[in-house]
């Protein structure tokens, strides 16, 4: 069952809401075979898959209100800037900015029209 919107913002990160409040969900690649007891469940069971596989785990809760939509894009805005390699403040002002774009792109890139997303800096 649907319950709302589930719009992906960066490969990464994607926005979806379950009715009563926003929800960012972060992408996570998962290898059983770092798992610590990988050796003993496999030698339970030989034919237990080792392909990494991708999972998306919740990454924030936000209110179900513009305010909350605002705080939920900053956070990913941030968090994205924040895997960057920027070594000094300018650098990562400009992944900031980066990211807004990305982000600004992925919300117009739809049927919207005309629309415009401010994040604070």
């Amino acid at each position: 069952m649907n319950n709302g919107i589930n719009v992906s913002l960066t490969p990464d990160y994607r926005l979806t809401t379950d009715g009563t409040q926003f929800i960012v969900k972060e992408r996570k690649l998962v290898d059983p075979t770092l798992a610590p007891n990988w050796k003993a469940r496999k030698a339970a069971k030989p034919d237990l898959d080792p392909t990494p596989r991708e999972t998306w785990i919740d990454a924030g809760y936000y209110g179900l209100t513009t305010n909350g939509l605002a705080a939920a894009l900053d956070s990913v805005r941030v968090k994205q800037a924040v895997r960057s390699n920027a070594e000094t403040l300018a650098e990562f002002a400009s992944e900031l900015a980066a990211e807004s774009e990305r982000i600004v792109e992925a919300l117009s890139s739809g049927a919207l029209r005309d629309f415009r997303v401010e994040l604070a800096s």
